[in-house]
């Protein structure tokens, strides 16, 4: 598609002379996220800047994921959603030049559970009627076959070898320079522009920026950005860790993802380390610039993985903490656990492309073209199953439902 020749790249912190600045769109947040989203505007011929507050992209939850995708879901929507975003990847050097160091060597989801051959065979089952074909199911016999290091407990396994990871920070800098937008790091927005009851801009602590459509894209900060428009999104943020461990001998290096379904504990190989992650219960927190790790976490989690994959109980004992790296930040998640993405059905001029729950990178390509889809009027707002009037919508049913 033809790029607007008005979207010329740049990254840097704007001068005062760059300001006033107008363009079609101002997406709100330099993650995977907002430069996915500048990628597909200005492959829509809109003139896009990216208002970004730190020093570079993807510094804040990008930065702090497993960087891993999969299109092992449990519904049709977020299927379609992951398979169109991991063509984009298999494909992004082609038409980006970048490399995002991809690697596919699969997930696997393994359970100790007595029906877990049937409650695993039941969701392939449902994969697959999703278009999602290449999904295996495995007894445990046969799983511990294939994945000599899975524990003798296991019953049950299912497996996708076109999954995988990739550079979260490649991929992010790839949307950003292969979209031609400008981007303005170290550029705070404190207020929004409006004209009745349109958005019509915000006002940076550097400048003004007049923009035909704004497009908050900011993670956790998409919450009290939200609120100085006077409006409560269907959002929460929630402290999430990562653990990388060095590298030990026992690693097995070509595994894939291994998650324990039963508890959602997950490891993968990083060369020949590897990186750990659990998304256990914590309660809501504010959005903040550093979320505080939890130093109890590494035990935790290590016990957490080594139910499904023992050889970890032979390398916890001489581990040291400088053998460990741990770092935290944000899910933003909605009661439905899939983003917010679309036109605010209250406020003209507003988008939202955010409440990833920890699968922005994954679904960043995918989610920002049904975005811009909608934006541009190409993509109608019921053929977006991630629409923000989803929850109004469910809730006036409800009501409907009890009046009746």
């Amino acid at each position: 598609m033809k790029r607007n020749d008005a979207n010329q790249f740049q990254l840097r912190t704007p001068s005062p002379r760059d300001f006033p600045a107008s363009c079609d769109v101002c997406i709100i947040g330099g993650g995977i996220i907002g430069a996915a989203t500048a990628f597909y505007a200005t492959r829509a011929n809109l003139k896009t800047i990216v208002v970004e507050k730190r020093a570079g992209l993807g510094e804040l939850t990008t930065s702090a994921s497993l960087a891993a995708f999969r299109a092992q879901f449990g519904d049709a929507a977020n299927i379609a959603l992951m398979r169109e975003s991991i063509a984009v990847f298999e494909n992004f050097r082609a038409f980006s030049g970048a490399e995002i160091d991809l690697r596919q060597p699969g997930y696997l989801f393994v359970t100790t559970a007595r029906d877990g051959y049937e409650k695993f065979g039941a969701r392939v089952e449902m994969q697959r009627a999703a278009g999602l074909r290449d999904v295996e199911l495995l007894s445990g016999d046969d799983a511990r076959k294939r994945f000599a290091y899975l524990a003798p407990a296991i019953t049950a396994a299912t497996f996708r070898a076109k999954d995988g990871w990739l550079s979260a920070h490649e991929l992010t800098y790839g949307f950003a320079r292969t979209s031609g937008a400008r981007f303005f790091l170290e550029t705070n927005v404190t207020n929004w522009l409006k004209q009745g009851a349109r958005v019509v801009g915000v006002q940076t602590d550097r400048g003004e920026i007049r923009a035909q459509n704004v497009l908050l894209a900011a993670g956790p900060f998409s919450i009290p950005l939200a609120r100085m428009l006077g409006i409560e999104l269907p959002l929460e943020n929630v402290r999430r860790q990562r653990l990388a461990v060095k590298a030990h001998r026992l690693i097995p290096r070509d595994a894939p993802m291994t998650i324990d379904a039963d508890s959602g504990a997950h490891w993968r190989p990083d060369g020949a380390g590897a990186v750990l992650g659990w998304s256990r219960e914590e309660s809501p927190s504010a959005a903040a610039d550093f979320i505080a790790p939890d130093w109890e976490f590494p035990a935790v989690v290590l016990d957490g993985v080594a139910r499904m994959s023992p050889f970890w109980n032979e390398i916890i004992p001489a581990l040291k903490k400088n053998d460990l790296a741990l770092v935290a930040g944000q899910y933003t998640e909605t009661p439905d656990n899939n983003p917010l993405i679309g036109a605010h059905p209250e406020i003209a001029g507003l988008y939202l492309n955010t409440g990833y729950g920890g699968h922005g990178v994954m679904a960043s390509p995918g989610g920002s073209r049904i975005c811009i889809g909608v934006l541009t009027g190409k993509l109608r707002g019921a053929e977006n199953p991630f629409r923000v009037e989803r929850f109004t919508d469910d809730a006036a049913r409800a009501k409907e439902k009890m009046v009746l």
